[in-house]
């Protein structure tokens, strides 16, 4: 998308309410387990500081990108309705596994599009 569009960019610190990626597998049996990663003789349980940022950088410019989308649906067609634009971001954002995007991400994304967007979407309509 051309850049012209957004100004989104990432903030310094990640904010509090980016979700953080906490279990990656399971492990049957009676006898509580956790799955960890051996990182530099740590072992680490979910996303380490860099894998966090990594993601929050990549969701920013997701955000960028869907900003720049919703503005030329926009200005393309007076019809697009935020409501309208919502659901089919949503749902596109839905059927692109190659995003790699949680459910917690994806609603972060849709929460952060709504509020550059200036969109007022009711908790129905909400991803």
């Amino acid at each position: 998308m051309t850049p012209e569009f957004s100004e989104y960019q990432p903030l310094p610190l990640i904010p509090a309410d980016f979700p953080r990626v906490t279990e990656q597998g399971a492990v049957g049996g009676a006898v509580t387990k956790f799955i960890a990663r051996n990182i530099d003789g740590k072992y680490v349980v979910g996303d380490t500081h860099s894998e966090h940022r990594e993601r929050y950088v990549a969701c920013c410019s997701l955000v960028s990108d869907l900003i720049a989308y919703c503005k030329k649906k926009q200005a393309q067609d007076a019809a697009w309705t935020p409501s309208a634009l919502h659901k089919r971001v949503t749902e596109g954002l839905k059927n692109s596994p190659e995003l790699g995007l949680t459910s917690a991400e994806l609603r972060w994304v849709m929460h952060e599009l709504c509020t550059a967007m200036h969109w007022q979407i009711s908790e129905g309509d909400r991803a």
